[in-house]
């Protein structure tokens, strides 16, 4: 056996690469590939190849195969790892939560290789005497990491922090009493196993979830600490007392050396070649089908065809025998791609993803044939790229999957079944699963459009037709209710069969989008992977970071190409948003919340919107989670569903004139900029900044758009609940700050553009209340659209106070008729929906938020109100009067109250 170990020393000679090279060698002969002119090193020359993904970037050939990726540096680059070695035969993460997140996201398993120690490096030295308390040896650029090493250096001064490599670092920790270890972004790093296996007791931070007490015994083996009181502890006991010292430190040099080492290592990456070079090859008659169901779908008139995947041949001989055309073949099976060379006018024996795009000529083909390729592709979108490129404008891309959604899938798989076969739907080769919705989205991000599905229908369908049909089907344990019947049909679905053409595609320039992130890793990482991997449009990342202190800065340095900004401290949301647009070069911004997920085809879809005529310069989403009309209902019910939500919705495109866009996801044109300026600073943490921009845009003559097929998922308030800011205590200062610098000359008209909508119109009626007054209308401000006060009569500032607030006051003489009164006010309001509170009543932050979420709410037409509680504090402490009141209506001619004291709207 030969292995060919890929990776690159010419930067750091300590790479991981070089112990396993040394692991390797001493169990079967291996060469060292560095990324430079070796890469072309013939296949023949090696039986498995092993690629050490470290960090560094290089393109490896498709032909080193079988292949094994061990992704080392995933908690620093994990879409660089997943776009460059996510198609290897066999993968290994160093990192147990990203061994997970890789298999979810490639679709395939993904193995936990820890990292490990060379003992024959990595040992005791003799003769070194103890000279240092403490001994660190690494790298020290990480703020996090200065931070602890500073602590340690005043805390314990005869210490010794620096870099050290080989045998110089089993010296320096040779010279030390207590080994240290500070993991920035929650790593099991090796420096953990180098410490161990030099026999000092290893004092590391606690890590979660990500196998650390699977590696070592905790208290006996290693020790860790999780505040600057346990470190002191930890280290003051080892330092007190050798035998502590001796104990911990051999036990863990016992447990480096047995369990975690390059060569333990090696074994389990060999292991895994072999079974991998051990499948059963595919059969002959794998590669000699005819197709006549896809051969119906190629045009008659074409001439110039290419079958991707042309086995032996007998598809394309069939298509020459029955008209006018010359065929073109790409095959990489050796022995299929002769045997198709005698019936077809010309074979390229190589895979298609491995094929230079001027491999053809461009337009070189009328019609290109992709039968049962795609689920053998890790990349299918670069390979229907580069049919784009080969395919004439008005050619046809024909293309047979089989169905994922069949019934008999689903039905093993609910029972915990997933057997691969030789061939079928769940073939051995197979490496992507597709259904009809998910093909649709495929085509669409290579730029082609669907233009005819058929399915090919299994043994079982004919019987389920004749069935009646009642919106469910069931298959075993397996009920699914609430189906159309084309959807039921699709599930009888053996194989679907497309035909595409290529459609249209726009250059908008580039899109500088914007993210500003304080803390919330977790869905920063969700909301940015998102954008990476569904965004197809030329971008630039821009982060700005408030003074995050839990890996994001880490995190957003690792995303390649991306601009971060730091900010050593919270500067809020408008001034961080502002800093993004001092630097960002795009044609049009894109202001993004760090806690979105972002679906297929979005950002298309939203610059189309935008220039759809030269007057919009605004444009946003729908939600599922934001205030006014860009919310909607949530139709699905985990994120796994999202995706396929938001392109259902995607099919039916509609953009609506609005006068207000929520910032969690607002892009504009670079023109908005240049004319209105940057945000307004005031309002900083958040709230009202994105009202304010929206108010000088349409002021500055530019049209708001709602794009209503474009869904993008907002959590809503992560930042707020990460960091304990009060969304209500926000909400009520930024209220205040816009109405004083909207009012009083343009109150109206900002009043007209900010509200969410529906509109809800507070109605209430006052007479010398001035004590109370500012209290009560500053509790409810922030959460409705206008405020309607009637005043029967005040001879104090009560309706001053009101107009100051931005309430419209109303002059209703008293007639001894509480009911009439507030009818009066009623018929001032213009809201849809109407709240009506007395003038002593006030409403919490929380409770005004429920009430903004009730309005916002769906409705059932039946609905003409809701009944609230009502809690009156008596005199008494402790005693509280509760009324149950209709309080929220709708602003109905009907709905009027009744009775000239104790007034209420009755419910009829």
């Amino acid at each position: 056996m030969r292995v060919g170990l890929v990776f690159d020393d010419r930067v750091r000679h300590d790479t991981t690469g070089v112990y396993l090279l040394n692991a390797l060698r001493q169990r079967v002969q291996t060469i060292h590939i560095r990324p430079t002119r070796e890469i072309e090193l013939q296949p023949a020359d090696v039986d498995f190849y092993v690629m050490v993904v470290d960090g560094l970037d290089y393109e490896i050939p498709d032909h080193f195969r079988p292949r094994a990726a061990w992704a080392i540096d995933t908690h620093l680059g994990f879409n660089r790892c997943v776009t460059r070695f996510g198609d290897a035969d066999v993968i290994f993460a160093a990192q147990k939560h990203d061994a997970y997140r890789l298999s979810e996201t490639l679709g395939c398993p993904v193995h936990w290789l820890p990292m490990a120690c060379d003992p024959a490096i990595h040992c005791p030295v003799p003769g070194e005497i103890e000279t240092h308390d403490v001994v660190f040896v690494g790298n020290t650029v990480s703020p996090q990491r200065q931070r602890w090493l500073s602590f340690l250096m005043e805390h314990f001064p005869g210490s010794w922090v620096g870099r050290a490599y080989f045998g110089e670092m089993a010296r320096a920790y040779s010279r030390g009493r207590v080994g240290f270890n500070f993991s920035v972004a929650g790593d099991v790093n090796m420096r953990m196993f180098e410490i161990a296996a030099c026999g000092l007791p290893l004092v590391t931070n606690r890590l979660y979830n990500n196998g650390l007490e699977e590696l070592f015994d905790i208290g006996s083996e290693i020790l860790v600490w999780e505040n600057e009181d346990d470190l002191t502890h930890l280290i003051l006991e080892l330092l007190e007392s050798e035998a502590y010292r001796r104990k911990i430190g051999n036990a863990g040099r016992i447990a480096a050396c047995q369990r975690h080492t390059y060569s333990h290592r090696a074994d389990v990456i060999l292991a895994r070649l072999k079974e991998v070079a051990g499948r059963v090859s595919k059969h002959g008659c794998y590669f000699e089908f005819d197709r006549p169901d896809v051969r119906s779908l190629i045009p008659q008139t074409a001439r110039k065809i290419l079958d991707v995947g042309c086995g032996s041949g007998k598809l394309g001989a069939a298509v020459r025998g029955s008209q006018p055309c010359h065929v073109t073949g790409i095959e990489p099976v050796p022995d299929a791609a002769a045997r198709a060379r005698r019936v077809l006018d010309a074979v390229v024996c190589r895979r298609i993803c491995d094929l230079p795009i001027d491999q053809f000529a461009p337009e070189a083909f009328d019609c290109i044939v992709l039968a049962d390729v795609l689920e053998h592709l890790r990349d299918p979108v670069s390979a229907l790229q580069k049919c784009g490129h080969w395919l004439t404008s008005t050619g046809t891309l024909v293309i047979s999957v089989p169905n994922s959604r069949n019934h008999e899938v689903l039905a093993a798989l609910a029972h915990g079944d997933w057997t691969y076969e030789s061939a079928g739907l769940l073939d051995d080769d197979h490496v992507r699963c597709f259904t009809r919705r998910e093909m649709e989205k495929l085509l669409y991000r290579a730029r082609f459009a669907a233009a005819e599905t058929q399915f090919v229908a299994d043994s079982g369908f004919d019987a389920f037709r004749k069935q009646p049909f009642s919106g469910t089907i069931q298959f075993g344990n397996l009920r699914i209710s609430q189906l159309s019947r084309a959807e039921a049909d699709e599930f009888y679905a053996y194989q679907l069969l497309m035909t595409a053409r290529k459609s249209p595609h726009r250059d908008f320039g580039l899109t500088s989008i914007i993210i500003v992130t304080f803390n919330q890793l977790a869905c920063t990482r969700m909301c940015v992977e998102s954008v990476l991997s569904r965004t197809d449009e030329e971008i630039e990342l821009i982060f700005i970071d408030n003074g995050s202190t839990d890996g994001t800065v880490e995190y957003l340095q690792s995303v390649r190409g991306a601009t971060v900004l730091q900010n050593s401290t919270n500067r809020g949301f408008a001034p961080a948003v502002n800093q993004g647009l001092q630097v960002a070069t795009g044609s049009q911004i894109r202001l993004l919340n760090n806690d979105c997920i972002v679906t297929t085809g979005w950002l298309n879809a939203l610059l189309e919107g935008l220039y759809e005529a030269p007057d919009i310069g605004m444009i946003g989403p729908v939600s599922n989670c934001v205030s006014g009309t860009q919310q909607i209902d949530q139709g699905y019910s985990s994120l796994s569903s999202l995706d396929g939500f938001a392109w259902d919705r995607r099919k039916f495109p509609e953009s609506l004139p609005t006068n207000r866009l929520v910032g969690f996801c607002l892009l504009f044109r670079r023109a908005v900029l240049t004319k209105v300026g940057m945000l307004d600073e005031q309002f900083r943490i958040g709230c009202f900044e994105d009202d304010d921009f929206c108010l000088r845009a349409i002021a500055a003559g530019f049209q708001l758009r709602i794009a209503s097929h474009v869904f993008v998922h907002h959590f809503g308030n992560a930042t707020f609940k990460g960091a304990g800011i009060s969304l209500a205590q926000a909400m009520q200062e930024n209220a205040a700050r816009f109405h004083e610098k909207w009012q009083p000359a343009n109150l109206s008209y900002a009043n007209e553009v900010t509200p969410a909508c529906p509109k809800m119109s507070l109605c209430m009626i006052v007479r010398d209340n001035e004590s109370i007054i500012e209290s009560c209308v500053l509790s409810i401000r922030p959460w409705v659209d206008e405020m309607i006060v009637v005043d029967t009569g005040s001879v104090d500032r009560t309706p001053a106070i009101c107009r100051k607030l931005g309430a419209k006051v109303f002059e209703f003489p008293w007639c001894d008729d509480f009911s009439a009164a507030r009818n009066e006010s009623l018929r001032h309001a213009t809201g849809e929906w109407i709240f009506w509170m007395d003038s002593d009543d006030v409403i919490d932050g929380v409770q005004g938020e429920r009430l903004r979420q009730l309005v916002n709410s769906t409705h059932k037409p039946t609905c003409s109100g809701y009944v609230m509680q009502v809690h009156c504090p008596s005199a008494d402490p402790g005693v509280t009067t509760v009324v149950d009141h209709v309080k929220l209506i709708r602003n109905r001619r009907d709905l009027r109250f009744e009775h000239r004291i104790h007034e209420q709207i009755l419910p009829r």
